[in-house]
């Protein structure tokens, strides 16, 4: 085949097109490569892909953070471009490679051969000093890494010390190392059956729970009376576990129906597999927890007819009665419909704050 002069100088893509990159490469395979195909896809995988990749980047799903949004948008225009490039320069069968400019033969020339040991020689002495030259590079590198460890160690003990010894921050303190360490535990160490293999995180609302939570902080400097000691607090369940998850913190249940676990005399709910309400025993140490789907209404002290699940998670906390269309807070209860509140009926014995 005869030599091309406007192609010499030029490198080849893999494919065997010219290489319109900096990367060696073409730009239908640069454009394959985006949308994450090979270079036998057809125009049916060109377009599934695209339209994976599309819902995948699109900059709405980012709209609560500035720069992740920015980044999908331009994301989503090297997407498009190569969709497009694709779909205007079909695959096409290239002989490109059998183009290549053949190398000229070159005469031999003994002279070229006569230094050839002692270049070598060079070579070798060249190659062994660079060698040498990158140990300091390496030693340093392996310095600073074992000095952030060391920081980080000095700054983590020295946390743990002032949060552990704050009466404040001492109780929230253990119970966020207890529940790392369970995470841990089940994602690394391979533990027993009884670990969690999810936790929820430490709430920061009031909260409707069993006895566990119930203990009130020790005075400082008076006496300890005796108490039986208990086990240590088990992770929340909460709205969307799985049964096994739920096992994973609880244990067996002591008994099971369908879409219903009961322990004792408290029961969690089950629906497509998640859990999607509960009655709790107000003498269970059962942990449950509820966290509003949207910020509540700033400065609400009331809720009333119409008010949001958020709104009266946020001012009553937890239910220990909890199903898709009423909160149960002792023997009161909160009536929804569509997410919003219908009714409710008020006890004396867990006064709601409703408006009057």
């Amino acid at each position: 085949m005869a030599f091309d002069p406007t192609k010499a100088g030029k490198s080849l893509c893999a494919c065997g097109m010219v290489a319109d990159t900096f990367g060696g490469m073409c730009d239908r395979c640069v454009s394959l490569q985006t949308l994450g195909l090979t270079r036998d896809a057809t125009p049916e995988e060109v377009e599934n892909a695209y339209r994976t990749l599309v819902k995948v980047w699109h900059p709405d799903r980012f709209a609560h953070d500035p720069r992740l949004h920015k980044d999908a948008e331009e994301k989503l225009k090297e997407i498009n471009s190569s969709h497009d490039y694709l779909l205007s320069h079909p695959k096409q069968t290239s002989s490109r490679l059998a183009e290549k400019p053949p190398i000229p033969e070159r005469p031999f020339v003994p002279s070229d051969f006569e230094f050839e040991g002692e270049e070598t020689e060079e070579v070798r002495r060249i190659l062994r000093r660079g060698r040498k030259s990158n140990i300091p590079g390496i030693l340093l590198k392996a310095g600073l890494a074992l000095g952030a460890v060391a920081f980080l160690a000095i700054l983590w003990l020295a946390g743990d010390s002032f949060l552990s010894n704050n009466q404040f921050t001492a109780r929230a303190w253990d119970q966020l190392k207890l529940e790392v360490q369970h995470d841990f535990a089940s994602h690394f160490g391979g533990g027993s059956s009884t670990q969690p293999s999810r936790s929820a995180p430490i709430p920061s609302q009031p909260d409707a729970v069993g006895a566990a939570e119930a203990t009130p902080p020790t005075p400082i400097g008076k006496a300890v009376a005796a108490q039986p000691q208990t086990s240590a607090a088990k992770p929340y369940i909460t709205a969307g576990l799985t049964p096994f998850e739920v096992i994973s913190v609880l244990g067996n249940p002591t008994s099971s129906t369908g879409e219903k676990m009961l322990y004792r005399n408290s029961e969690i709910d089950f629906k497509n597999g998640q859990v999607a309400g509960w009655k709790i025993d107000p003498a269970s140490p059962i942990r449950v927890k509820l966290w509003s789907d949207s910020p509540s209404v700033p400065g609400l002290n009331t809720f009333g007819v119409g008010s949001s699940k958020s709104d009266v998670i946020a001012l009553q906390g937890t239910p220990t009665l909890f199903s898709d269309n009423d909160f149960g807070y002792g023997s009161s209860h909160v009536y929804f419909q569509s997410n919003h509140v219908t009714s409710w009926k008020n006890s004396g014995s867990t006064p709601l704050r409703v408006a009057h």
